[in-house]
């Protein structure tokens, strides 16, 4: 070995690696908790909102529609009870097909 490599040698394995710090960790998985906690929480703002305005602009449409046929009173029922679930977290694709639109919406929610 040179006289170099040597030195870097000693240089290294002068200094012991840092212990562990186990609460440096759990307050960066912390972190990383709040803001994905704050992402989702946004995003089902966001989502809320637009429904809420979407509604809002076509409830007349939506009532004259229901008014038409009862049996679509259960399609709107049905539709918001699903976007309810998906909204939520609760696993709705443990249900029988329902798991590709679980899927589909967590995906285009969160990211």
């Amino acid at each position: 070995m040179s006289d170099l490599d040597s030195k870097l040698t000693d240089a290294l394995n002068a200094d012991p690696p840092p212990a562990r710090d186990p609460w440096f960790r759990l307050e960066v998985l912390l972190r990383i908790e709040r803001a994905r906690f704050k992402r989702r929480i946004f995003a089902s703002l966001i989502v809320a909102v637009v429904t809420a305005a979407l509604v809002a602009l076509t409830a007349q449409s939506i009532e004259a529609w229901i008014d038409n046929d009862i049996w679509n009173l259960g399609i709107v029922a049905a539709v918001a009870v699903a976007f309810m679930f998906t909204l939520s977290g609760i696993p709705i694709e443990a249900l029988p097909g329902f798991g590709s639109l679980a899927r589909a919406c967590r995906r285009w929610l969160f990211p």
